[in-house]
């Protein structure tokens, strides 16, 4: 059964049908919440080039406000309309079509029906750095 998330992104016809058109219209600006998340990062000793993963990264403009950083990003979306534009915005970042409460890499204790609280979060979970292979 897919999560809440995975449902919304499959449920909102707005993500696969008008995903070119979402930073039309969400113009909320970029730089607060990189400059927000650069400082918790560094605060915690995570600096660029640190592997970023962006889960619930949209289109990308977040992602791409951290690569300019000099964060190695990585793009996770339920929404493979939305991905695909993050992808297009960012070619080089490895992206995960996933649903990040069903992710088979997550740690039991943050499985499905469990909101970490440990994450920073900007409508959705960013700024976590991606796990170690």
């Amino acid at each position: 059964m897919p999560s809440q998330s995975a449902r919304q992104a499959s449920d909102r016809p707005f993500y696969a049908s008008y995903s070119w058109a979402y930073d039309l219209l969400v113009t909320d600006p970029v730089q607060p919440w990189t400059d927000m998340v650069s400082a918790t990062l560094d605060a915690a000793g995570i600096t660029a080039p640190a592997r970023v993963l962006d889960a619930g990264c949209g289109t990308g403009r977040h992602a791409a406000g951290l690569a300019r950083r000099g964060y190695r990003t990585e793009l996770l979306d339920a929404s493979a309309s939305l991905l695909a534009v993050a992808r297009a915005r960012l070619p080089q970042a490895p992206a995960y079509h996933a649903d990040l409460w069903r992710h088979p890499h997550q740690p039991a204790h943050r499985r499905p029906g469990r909101r970490p609280p440990d994450l920073p979060r900007h409508r959705n979970l960013h700024g976590r750095p991606a796990p170690r292979p």
